[in-house]
């Protein structure tokens, strides 16, 4: 009931600020008004006022109920007067069973997700578990579009599955927009459809802030995108096929160095459809505006007020670091991708930071906490080239260019351990020094 009013007070606040911001905009025309046409809005915003304040008593009133009656929850935030105390009450295990009592940094008041406040460990550790298993019913699910987009990839393969589209499929225009274009738009589409569910698969997991969920569905779009838009249409075959590779790590370089080049026409143009029609959307933000559109026109009491969106780090972070594996990969195999890299980091340089500047608005201070995961792409897709250099090296019978390959995975994973060593416990949580 509690949360009810807050939420009835916050909504009825930002009714009342928007009437008084468009007010003050209109009060030249409401000087020269006739006969008090304008009275409306005056009484409009003194009987919003008067709806706030009997809100606020209300809410004062439920909170001295919940004092009165000593309801406890299991859960509480707790003030320090040095950041050395804070510190020190975080890390130290508050009972003999760890799974009692469980301290981690309070979030931000914007920021705090209250309907797992004061879930138990348990519970949230079944949630997660919860949430593994459906996140892997998904990946294999969404093998199904995956087969299909590798389906219409291959002219062999669509007119062995479809004779009657034999004669449509000689005609040259047809079969390039059919093999060329439509597989990379598919998966774009069904790509698209993976971020509110990973929204709502990490809500699920128990989280306290809207931030570590956001960043919960970043990891899990980062590795659904990597294995079913790259390793999925890659190795372009059954899961038991895909498995086989990684559980004989003899054979990976090989394996990827043949695999990976094939697919190097389907990559450059998925960069053009997808990157590029995603800085489009971007920019225009279609889907938002008509979506807001239908709402003001199916909802009679919607606020005429525009609230500023949050940035989506979950879709745009994933995205970003997927075209960069994507270049990382292929400049060695296929360095035509290149420029339409190139092009597409130019113009979403351009287009993010005007959204950034100009649309969104941050709902909460990230304090850093997505870099970890852009180093960590970094890391995977450099790791990745170099495994296709030494399997390309090795086919190729280049005997010395392989042996002088091989320390690079090593010297780059000894690099990326220095890192986390040193820089990952500054985004963990923060000093006390």
């Amino acid at each position: 009931m509690l949360s009810l009013f807050q939420n009835d007070a916050e909504d009825m606040y930002k009714r009342l600020t928007h009437m008084k911001s468009k007010r003050r905009t209109q009060e030249v025309v409401r000087h020269g008004s006739f006969l008090g046409l304008f009275r409306k809005d005056v009484d409009s915003v003194g009987e919003y006022e008067k709806k706030l304040e009997d809100l606020e008593e209300n809410v004062r009133l439920e909170q001295s109920d919940v004092s009165l009656t000593g309801v406890e929850v299991p859960a509480a935030f707790v003030c320090f007067r040095s950041r050395y105390s804070a510190a020190t009450a975080i890390h130290i295990q508050q009972s003999e069973n760890p799974t009692k009592w469980v301290t981690e940094e309070a979030p931000e008041p914007h920021d705090v997700y209250w309907p797992f406040f004061s879930t138990s460990f348990i519970k949230r550790w079944i949630s997660k578990l919860v949430v593994f298993v459906a996140s892997i019913i998904l990946t294999v699910l969404f093998l199904i579009p995956v087969a299909f987009v590798q389906g219409l990839a291959n002219l062999d393969k669509l007119e062995v599955l479809f004779p009657f589209l034999k004669g449509i499929l000689t005609i040259s225009f047809v079969s390039q927009i059919i093999t060329g274009y439509l597989p990379s738009l598919i998966l774009h589409l069904f790509l698209s459809l993976a971020p509110p569910v990973m929204i709502i698969f990490s809500t699920m997991q128990g989280y306290i802030a809207h931030s570590e969920i956001e960043k919960s569905a970043c990891r899990k779009m980062i590795l659904f995108t990597i294995w079913n838009a790259f390793f999925a249409i890659v190795l372009s075959g059954s899961i038991a096929n895909q498995a086989e590779v990684f559980l004989d790590p003899k054979n990976v370089p090989g394996r990827l160095a043949v695999a990976v080049p094939a697919q190097a026409t389907f990559f450059i143009t998925y960069v053009v459809t997808s990157g590029w029609t995603n800085l489009a959307s971007e920019m225009t933000r279609l889907i938002p505006l008509i979506g807001d559109f239908i709402g003001r026109c199916c909802c009679k009491n919607a606020v005429d007020e525009f609230e500023a969106p949050s940035i989506p780090y979950h879709k745009g972070i994933p995205s970003i670091l997927f075209f960069g594996l994507l270049g990382i990969t292929y400049f060695l195999l296929a360095p035509l991708i290149l420029p339409f890299l190139l092009v597409y980091l130019c113009l979403g340089y351009i287009v993010y930071r005007n959204q950034l500047l100009n649309v969104y608005m941050p709902k909460y201070e990230t304090a850093g906490k997505f870099w970890p995961i852009v180093h960590n792409s970094t890391i995977f897709a450099l790791v990745l080239m170099q495994l296709i250099a030494i399997g390309i090296f090795g086919l190729k019978k280049l005997a010395l260019a392989s042996s002088l390959t091989v320390p690079l995975p090593i010297l780059t994973l000894l690099f990326n351990e220095y890192c986390r060593k040193r820089f990952l416990p500054m985004f963990v949580a923060y000093s006390a020094q």
